[in-house]
Formats: structure tokens, sequence, C-alpha cells
């Protein structure tokens, strides 16, 4: 993983602190949807274990064990001595699997469920934003945005994980900030998986700059409507790709 990318905001969510329980489920299962949704890439290498355990603020032993399952898949593998550690080593085939998997998991009400809470944090976000008359922060961070020009799905879930993460820093609030961050690691990436395809990527950054131009001008509830249309777009194909599976599924049965 080249420097820009681990320093990601999107990366870094990541390797946020886990919780206090189910702790080597929920290890495996945040890196597992990052390897899936092309976050943690073929070849990336994942911090050290002793970085990794300070920074989910677990035990070094809880991170081996979740470090162990995901290399007994195949998902990861180790290398020894310099330059060594633990790679993304999942290939186009097992990535497909892992993320067709986790949507034929999800029912269409969690699906929505998580739809819905993500929609109320960036909607607490720019209201909290307008409320302090803080709209001409964002003309830097729509600059940075549009200077983001993603050849793929994974590149533009970077970016777009970047951008929630630094409007909920823009917001000062510490909490939202936190709720950005475990939202994005449960259902984030998947629920802007639609970002693969060109066209909807397109519709969807388009949303995203009119969400932007509207805060700075100091319309909120247009910046949420714009907001909300991104967030449907994305959500709809998601839906769609959830039949989709369950089809195949039934098919295969």
């Amino acid at each position: 993983m080249d420097d820009r990318r681990s320093d990601s905001p999107v990366t870094a969510a990541i390797y946020a602190p886990i919780g206090d329980k189910a702790l080597v489920p929920r290890i495996r299962q945040r890196l597992e949807d990052a390897i899936a949704t092309g976050v943690l890439a073929p070849g990336d290498r994942l911090p050290g274990e002793s970085t990794l355990a300070s920074r989910f603020r677990v035990s070094l032993v809880t991170v081996r064990e979740a470090l162990q399952q995901l290399r007994a898949t195949d998902l990861l593998h180790t290398r020894q001595g310099r330059g060594g550690g633990s790679f993304v080593a999942a290939d186009s085939v097992q990535i497909r699997g892992l993320l067709e998997s986790r949507i034929r998991a999800l029912s269409r009400a969690e699906i929505n469920d998580f739809a819905v809470y993500y929609r109320a944090i960036t909607d607490a976000v720019l209201n909290t934003i307008a409320q302090m008359g803080l709209e001409q922060n964002l003309v830097g961070v729509r600059e940075s945005f549009l200077r983001a020009v993603p050849q793929d799905g994974a590149a533009a879930r970077s970016v777009q994980g970047g951008l929630d993460l630094r409007l909920a820093g823009e917001a000062q609030s510490v909490r939202l900030v936190h709720e950005q961050i475990r939202i994005q690691n449960e259902f984030g990436a998947l629920l802007w998986m639609g970002l693969d395809d060109p066209d909807l990527r397109e519709s969807i950054f388009s949303s995203h700059e009119s969400m932007l131009d509207e805060m700075i001008s100091g319309d909120t509830a247009s910046a949420i409507e714009a907001r909300e249309a991104a967030v449907n777009i994305s959500l709809r194909w998601l839906l769609s790709r959830r039949n989709d599976a369950h089809r195949q599924e039934r098919e295969n049965n």
C-alpha cells in the first residue's frame, strides 16, 4: 500500500478501535469488508501486529487470531524478514465471493436500516456545520473533492469515505466523527459498491458536488437533498445486487 493510500481517512478508519465484544469476528469482518470492496487491494501490506493491536485497542493475541483466520482462507499471506508482514492475497474470484456473501447475509430491512442511519449522520453533520456558520470552510473540501478523479470503484470509495470523514471533522464534533467512522466501518464500503459502475459513479459524484455547492451557498436543505439523492442511487444498486445474488443462489440450488 503506498503512503497516500495508507494515510487516507477511509483507510485509517479501517483500523479504528473495534469495541469490546466479539473482538476476533469483528476484526476479521472489518478486514474482509475492506478487501471485498477494494479499500484494501491485493498486495497491500497491513500495519504490523503490534500497531494493529494498538489501533484496534485489543490484545496482540486477539489480532494474531483474527489474522490467522484470514490466512486460513487465503485472504492474507505472510512474508518473513525485512520488508515482511501480512499482505492481502485475495484474487478477483475470492473478492467477488466475499462481496456476494456479505450482500446475501443482509436482509432488505437491514440494508435500508443502515442507509437510514447513514443519512441521519450526514444530515446531522451538515446541519451542525450550518448552525455553527462554518459553510465557507467547505471551499477547501470541495476543491479537494473535485481534484480527485478516481478511475475505478475502489479509488472512488476511498474518495467517498474521505469526503464523509472530512465533513464530520468540519462539524467539529468528536461524537459525529466517531459515529461516521462506526457506520463507515459497518456499512459504508458496501453502500458505495455502486461506485464500481462508471455511470453511477458520475451521478453520485455529481450529487456530492451539488451538496458541497449548496452548503457553501448557504442552502442546507438543498445540500441535504443532494446528499440523499447520492445515497439513494447507490442504495437502489445495492438492493438490486442483493436480489441478483439471491436469485443466482436459488438457481444454483
